[in-house]
């Protein structure tokens, strides 16, 4: 894995960050440049209006008309600027233009302004957007009624030169705070995931079967339940591998018994001079062979049920017509051992999620066990109900002792060292029912007789 994907997550959380920093940083620019203009704006309307007032100080009223005594200095002061174009305009209540400009942006549609009514407000004049201040002077008291209408406009070419600087002033600092941000959150990400790189090298450097608990020491908070979870992992493991070598021993041991016996037989057949001393170390040797094929056979069942854990396809199957089909198969053997097979259904449907193949062989398991080890009849049950479906397996043998009724379904477990078999029947039962997420039990038979196994699988 080479170092980019190493550092994927280091990468994802430092693009996050800076992610959620990014329309943080617009916003705060937005607000910086609305709140320079706003700011900007207020100062320079409150200049506008100061002009305002101090052109509606120069208006007269001689024998009722409305004057302007406007000195050459003030006329000219009301109209330079070295950025913007400054306007006035001052009109007669009867709407005559007696000073100033005669196209001043009109006034927003709305009813005509009252005596002593003051607005700002926004408006165009040669293409240009400008700002106007208007002033409804009351004339009462003087020869003239009504309001003579003062107007002070200017253009807005300073007002957004000071804006753009204003919000300069303000982003640069940000933008300088943000790179910085930025670089220390980098460091940081890095600096936090450390503890990640030495949990990488502390577990690099193990052996390949080393299944000890990853240690917890100096591992962040964070971090815990994920190393608890592995620790847990790694025991289960070591408990798989424990078992496993455990099976693989008990099973050399087992095929070692019957390998003896054919080799010893096998000599004494060949140093026997007799045809019949011969014919009967044969018979031996075809009777360890059977028997350790047998055992290789459960052994192969038992792999390839382990091997089913990841592959297996559950269907929906009719669990009596599976039943039906191996009692059938199972008839003629036992009915060769003067074993009679009965079958009973009870309840409604059975109805059941599995792999056809185990099932069949779970069940002839357990009938090869009752043949084995019960009485002169096997009796086969399927019971169908909302619960589930049940399969149970009743003889009228001897039965198992209440106290060993778990430890039969350990591997290579007997009851008595004269028992045949390869004691990997129950075994292969009770794994095939954990696949299918049923559950095996042993009870007594009516009277405390006989042996009942009893597979209860979940409803479908």
């Amino acid at each position: 894995m080479n170092r980019e994907k190493r550092q994927s997550l280091r990468r994802q959380l430092i693009v996050r960050m800076l992610a959620m920093m990014l329309p943080l940083f617009i916003l705060l620019c937005a607000i910086a440049y609305f709140s320079s203009q706003y700011f900007i704006n207020a100062a320079f309307d409150r200049s506008l209006l100061r002009r305002t007032f101090a052109l509606a100080d120069r208006v007269e009223v001689l024998h009722g008309q409305v004057q302007v005594d406007l000195p050459v200095a003030a006329r000219e002061l009301l109209v330079f600027d070295q950025e913007d174009l400054l306007f006035h305009s001052i009109t007669s209540p009867d709407g005559q233009v007696i000073e100033g400009e005669r196209d001043m942006p009109r006034l927003p549609a709305r009813k005509p302004l009252k005596p002593g009514q003051l607005i700002v407000y926004n408006g165009t004049k040669d293409g240009a957007k400008v700002r106007v201040a208007a002033f409804a002077l009351s004339l009462k008291g003087t020869s003239a009624s009504g309001a003579a209408l003062v107007q002070v406009g200017e253009t807005l070419t300073r007002r957004s030169v000071l804006a753009g600087r204003a919000t300069l002033a303000i982003v640069i600092p940000m933008l300088l705070m943000t790179l910085t941000a930025a670089v220390a959150i980098a460091f940081g990400v890095g600096r936090g995931l450390e503890p990640l790189s030495r949990l990488r090298d502390r577990l690099s450097a193990r052996q390949a079967f080393d299944l000890s608990p990853v240690p917890l020491e100096g591992t962040p908070a964070e971090l815990r339940p994920f190393l608890d979870e592995i620790n847990s992992l790694l025991q289960r493991l070591s408990e798989a591998v424990e078992a496993q070598s455990r099976f693989v021993a008990d099973a050399a041991h087992q095929l070692r018994t019957p390998i003896a016996g054919i080799r010893a037989q096998a000599e004494a057949a060949l140093a026997s001079t007799r045809h019949e001393d011969a014919q009967h170390a044969l018979a031996r040797i075809a009777q360890s062979a059977q028997t350790m094929g047998g055992l290789v056979e459960k052994l192969l069942i038992l792999a390839r049920v382990d091997v089913a854990e990841n592959t297996l396809h559950l269907i929906r199957l009719d669990g009596v017509e599976v039943v039906r089909e191996v009692a059938r198969e199972w008839a003629p053997q036992a009915l060769a051992k003067g074993v009679e097979i009965s079958f009973d259904m009870q309840g409604g449907d059975a109805w059941l999620m599995g792999d056809a193949q185990l099932l069949r062989e779970m069940l002839a398991n357990l009938i090869d066990n009752a043949l084995r080890y019960g009485g002169a009849g096997i009796a086969l049950t399927v019971c169908g109900s909302e619960q589930g479906v049940t399969w149970q397996v009743a003889d009228n043998g001897p039965g198992i002792p209440e106290q060993q009724r778990t430890a039969v379904f350990a591997p290579f477990y007997r009851l008595s060292a004269g028992v045949g078999g390869a004691g990997l029947g129950l075994t292969i039962v009770q794994r095939i029912a954990h696949l299918h997420g049923a559950t095996v039990s042993l009870e007594a038979g009516e009277g405390g007789t006989g042996l009942v196994a009893s597979v209860r699988f979940p409803p479908v």
